[in-house]
């Protein structure tokens, strides 16, 4: 048993290292290669592989889009497992996949991914035995040395990007607008926002020292967080402040000094509030008329 340790551990290290060899030797051979696919696969054109099982010919993907045998690819990476052997590739030909902006629909262009998994006998990876592995992965890829020697094969689908809506250029002009305006009308929503909620925070200012010892630290806290982007700016005018109540209702244990110190919390707290509200709706107020911008095909001044 002791001599038959050793042995066992012998012969799964010259395993790894035919496994290693096996792996160099596809590396060498389709890594960077141009190939046309000899079976239907499927991807969801989403920047990622997926996953294409491979047994002879039959597939099995469950991607969105179907594309039929002879799509041209380029071999990214391999890898070689125990039984399988992964391929993933990367369809030279985008797809154009469309997005909803408000009333437009909008088109990009998408990289479709797969992996081909090919199963395999696991004879095949043991032995070290490339030819055999070839002959597993040659029905459903064919592989070529150049682009254009892929291209001249009979199995080339020529399969070519589907073409933009006519007139899409003015429908990029619209939306463009579109969005110009939108971003005119939240910077004006913001504007008319803070005039209104800062015009108010005066009637609240009053003498208590509680309050005022807050405000003053409000203040100072506002110009310290003075924001510097148009999202900063937009973003002072949506976010309501916090409700902060002059006086709190006492639980029914607590004593009179424990009240009486809530109290001047409180209202500390709805002075420091209404002094960071008031220092950053100014600032903002000045300020976001410079995050107006030039709506194409309109003037040159933008709203105000």
């Amino acid at each position: 048993m002791k001599a038959f340790v050793p042995a066992l551990i012998l012969a799964a290290a010259c395993g790894a290292a035919r496994a290693g060899d096996l792996q160099r030797d596809v590396e060498a051979r389709w890594r960077g290669a141009w190939v046309v696919t000899g079976v239907e696969t499927s991807s969801d054109c989403m920047g990622f592989y997926n996953d294409n099982d491979v047994n002879g010919r039959l597939v099995s993907g469950r991607g969105r889009r179907q594309f039929k045998a002879g799509e041209l690819a380029r071999v990214d990476s391999i890898d070689l497992k125990h039984a399988r052997i992964d391929l993933r590739l990367t369809f030279v030909e985008p797809i154009l996949a469309s997005h909803q902006d408000g009333p437009f629909t909008l088109f990009d262009e998408a990289r479709c991914r797969i992996n081909f998994q090919v199963e395999l006998p696991r004879e095949v990876v043991k032995h070290d035995d490339l030819k055999s592995l070839e002959s597993f992965v040659t029905p459903v890829l064919q592989r070529h040395a150049a682009e254009d020697q892929a291209r001249a094969s009979a199995s080339y689908n020529g399969r070519e990007r589907e073409p933009l809506p006519p007139d899409y250029d003015r429908t990029l002009q619209k939306h463009a607008a579109w969005k110009a305006q939108q971003v005119n009308e939240t910077v004006q929503a913001s504007i008319f926002k803070l005039v209104d909620e800062t015009s108010r925070i005066p009637d609240r200012i009053n003498g208590d020292p509680d309050y005022m010892s807050g405000f003053v630290k409000g203040v100072e806290a506002g110009r310290a967080a003075r924001a510097s982007q148009c999202s900063d700016l937009i973003a002072i005018g949506n976010a309501p402040p916090p409700p902060v109540r002059d006086r709190v209702a006492p639980a029914a244990n607590t004593s009179p000094g424990d009240r009486m110190a809530a109290e001047r919390q409180a209202r500390s707290a709805r002075g420091y509030q209404d002094g960071m509200r008031l220092t950053l709706g100014v600032d903002a107020v000045r300020r976001l008329p410079g995050c107006f911008v030039q709506v194409p095909g309109e003037g040159a001044e933008p709203p105000r």
